[in-house]
């Protein structure tokens, strides 16, 4: 079997000298051309077989001695993983067909799974960043900041991000084990899959009038549901608001920039920069809740929640309260292959998640691997259930409302 590609170049170089036969086979390649190749067309025949022989050798050796049968196919698809996990971005991977299938699930808000999302951090390992309420994941204890180490006995990596998810999710009423790591000791828990509903806005009205909105994530219905909490605080009489992006890892950039509107003047929430040096730039329309408010952030505030926070504080729209963010500064994009089919030639489904940009505040602070530094830092005690972070925001709004 390993002589199959070397007898495919030697056809191939015969078939070049035999010209008409050379013009068929060429064709056959879909290179068009009236004669024999050209010295560019040679030379792309040259780059695809220094490029990819390669990869068929190795996967003809695996077929021709590794100790069990192989599906051929399981190896190309992990090919496709291992180009991009080369990149060594914790954020850009690819994804099966059955793994985008199950992301935009989770995307829409309602899925069948544990409830809690994580990223691939700098150090290649599973970060949860967040427990939603009322989920399996909540009620076995699963806090922001456990390493994710195993998914029922299986180990991944940060840049495996998807993969995990993917066997994380399941269907309802099916049993998941996943091992993980906190503080050095490592746990193992069972959780049972239940139905998710995102509900990414919780609201009430404090004392003294204050409101006191949180944000669990950016996802799609977010912005209308951030509108419907604060015209029903409004219309109760709130004085001030407090916003809480604690334990927020991100969701979608134009969701967080949707309610950016509703907290800023007319300015720039955030501008990107592209490997191009490309500047775009995310901006709010003048009109805003005359609420003074204040935002409450920690060291699990990341990504879409950093780009409302910068924005606020850029502008000095409202007063930041906590401790320095995460440091997310780069924005990903998923690219299904049905998008790109015109210029790409597959469509199976599948897709490639990428880094495709670096944002930055407006003033042009760096926020990757930095994280925003709130105008009041303030540090909550382990073992005391006193929230001295939101008793801050409250003291803050106090001094400002009238």
């Amino acid at each position: 079997m390993y002589l199959r590609k070397s007898v495919f170049i030697v056809f191939l170089v015969v078939a070049l000298i035999l010209g008409g036969v050379g013009v068929l086979f060429a064709q056959k390649l879909g290179i068009s051309n009236s004669s024999l190749l050209t010295n560019d067309e040679y030379e792309e025949y040259q780059y695809l077989v220094k490029t990819y022989g390669k990869l068929e050798d190795i996967k003809n050796f695996v077929d021709d001695y590794y100790y069990v049968d192989v599906d051929a196919d399981d190896l190309v698809e992990g090919a496709y993983y291992g180009l991009v996990d080369a990149l060594n971005d914790p954020y850009s991977e690819y994804v099966s067909a059955e793994e985008y299938e199950d992301y935009i699930g989770s995307m829409l808000g309602e899925y069948s799974g544990v409830g809690m999302s994580f990223y691939g951090n700098e150090d290649d390992v599973l970060e949860v960043v967040q427990v939603y309420r009322n989920s399996p994941a909540k009620e076995a204890g699963m806090q922001p900041g456990d390493i994710i180490l195993k998914v029922d006995g299986v180990a991944y990596s940060g840049s495996q991000s998807s993969e995990a998810a993917s066997n994380i999710r399941g269907k309802e009423g099916t049993s998941v084990e996943i091992t993980y790591r906190r503080d050095g000791v490592e746990n193992t828990v069972t959780m049972v899959r239940a139905s998710i509903q995102v509900e990414t806005i919780a609201y009430e009205m404090l004392d003294d009038k204050i409101g006191y909105i949180q944000i669990d994530s950016f996802e799609s219905a977010t912005a209308n549901d951030f509108k419907a909490a604060l015209d029903d605080l409004t219309a109760q009489g709130a004085k001030g608001l407090v916003i809480d992006l604690r334990n927020n890892g991100g969701g979608l950039v134009d969701v967080s920039v949707k309610i950016a509107d509703m907290l800023m003047d007319q300015g720039t929430v955030v501008y990107t920069e592209d490997q191009y040096k490309k500047k775009d730039y995310y901006t709010t329309r003048a009109g805003r809740t005359e609420l003074p408010y204040v935002v409450l952030v920690n060291e699990y505030t990341a990504s879409a929640s950093e780009i409302l926070s910068a924005g606020i504080q850029d502008n000095n729209e409202g007063v930041i309260v906590g401790t320095k963010t995460y440091g997310k500064g780069i924005i990903q994009s998923l690219y299904p292959s049905s998008m790109i089919q015109d210029r790409y030639s597959w469509d199976d489904g599948s897709a490639v998640k990428i880094t495709i940009m670096q944002y930055f505040s407006p003033s042009g602070k760096t926020i990757h691997k930095v994280g925003i530094t709130p105008d009041y830092i303030v540090e909550l005690v382990e073992g005391d259930e006193t929230d001295y972070q939101l008793e801050k925001a409250i003291e803050v709004l106090k001094s400002e409302v009238k």
